[in-house]
């Protein structure tokens, strides 16, 4: 098996590379490709290559000729896209048409991550859709993802290319950027412990709620869909989520019971995410009867380990 990862060098990416060598039999190759040179990784072969050349692009898929695709590459967080909606625009739209005109003359199967975010509006009418539900996107995030899922469709299935889309909700860990919440929460306590930081921490919306999922359950999602492609339906869309909504007040307060050092919160504008409704969850039982795939993280956990490694980093 010769698997390829774009968006290597991502927060998920590399969590994916590190399960891949451990999961696949001997034998098997992995090419990590990210348009930044990335830290080496026993097993793993990486490639420089900016998704919006084509030829390079092309070359290198060519080249490698996997049999599985995982494509990460995309801005992940919802308030940056929003703060460059171009540079979103053709990140998302043109890596991913480049990637799939190059993928189009291989045999591989390609997983793509979207988010649950491309749901949008409709989390109105229900807070936890499944994929039944039509994606109403009202953020740019949500939108980009959206339109790459109908690139991959129309330009994969002209080509007879089998494709797959995961739709995560929020996932969360240890070593995420301080752009997400869960982290910039973790970060700003770790450096409040340190005496490095006045004792308040920024906040942004706090009745915001979402489904909080640890980045080790959507890794094994995706090691799942690599085990079973067989089984699922081609252009098969699932949600990928706990099927659990959660405040975010709730995880600033289980982050104060994870610390001695006290502090006060105060609210930031700049923290505050672009418009879009407020709880945002997802029902991912059809994922589950698919593969038998569940979450395994509780929640606490995965903020304790977060806090964890952001002690150590400040430390």
């Amino acid at each position: 098996m010769r698997v390829l990862v774009t968006g290597a060098g991502d927060f998920l990416g590399r969590r994916l590379l590190e399960a891949l060598r451990h999961d696949l039999s001997p034998g098997s190759r992995i090419l990590g490709i990210d348009r930044r040179p990335q830290p080496p990784l026993d097993g793993v072969t990486f490639l420089d290559v900016d998704p919006f050349d084509a030829g390079r692009l092309t070359e290198a898929v060519a080249a490698f000729d996997p049999t599985f695709v995982f494509h990460l590459a995309a801005l992940a967080s919802v308030a940056r896209s929003s703060e460059t909606p171009a540079y979103a625009w053709r990140a998302d739209l043109l890596g991913t048409l480049n990637l799939a005109e190059a993928v189009a003359r291989t045999r591989a199967t390609l997983v793509f991550l979207s988010s649950t975010v491309v749901y949008g509006e409709a989390f109105r009418d229900r807070p936890q859709p499944d994929e039944a539900v039509t994606p109403r996107p009202d953020t740019i995030s949500g939108r980009t993802k959206n339109a790459c899922e109908y690139i991959l469709r129309d330009v994969l299935a002209n080509a007879g290319v089998k494709h797959l889309v995961l739709r995560p909700s929020n996932y969360i860990g240890p070593g995420q950027s301080e752009t997400f919440v869960a982290a910039s929460f973790a970060g700003q306590i770790a450096r409040i412990e340190r005496g490095l930081a006045p004792p308040t921490v920024a906040v942004g919306d706090l009745a915001a709620a979402r489904d909080f999922i640890d980045v080790s359950d959507v890794t094994a999602a995706c090691l799942r869909v690599l085990d079973q492609t067989e089984d699922l339906p081609d252009g098969g869309i699932f949600n990928v989520g706990t099927g659990v909504v959660t405040p975010v007040s709730a995880i600033l307060d289980m982050f104060r019971g994870l610390t001695e050092a006290p502090f006060t919160v105060e609210v930031a504008p700049e923290r505050t995410r672009p418009a879009g409704v407020r709880s945002q969850g997802c029902d991912p039982s059809a994922f589950t009867a698919a593969t038998g795939w569940m979450p395994a993280v509780p929640l606490a956990q995965s903020l304790q380990a977060m806090l964890d490694a952001a002690r150590a980093r400040v430390g």
